[in-house]
């Protein structure tokens, strides 16, 4: 069962992505791969994952020998995750 999709958690990811990919949408989805939210979850605690990564379509090599994603994108998902984190810890 998947937890709820709190507003504390919702809101800030919601602001951020509007502002930096003007026009996306946030769009809920359940995972079939494992995680750690396996532990997490079970021991009660609510557990999310987003990925802020830009991964070119034509050049998609995920979970290859050659796994790689773009320098830009790198730099741009550390910004996201730094401001999200800053966003949900401000209060």
């Amino acid at each position: 069962m998947p937890p709820p999709l709190a507003p504390e958690v919702m809101t800030p990811l919601d602001r951020l992505v509007a502002e930096t990919w003007p026009g996306l949408k946030v769009i809920p989805s359940m995972s079939a791969g494992a995680s750690d939210a396996t532990h997490t979850s079970a021991a009660g605690l609510p557990t999310y994952t987003f990925s802020p990564l830009s991964i070119d379509p034509n050049d998609d090599r995920e979970h290859g020998r050659d796994e790689r994603i773009s320098v830009a994108s790198f730099y741009q998902a550390n910004e996201f995750f730094y401001r999200y984190l800053r966003a949900v810890t401000a209060h």
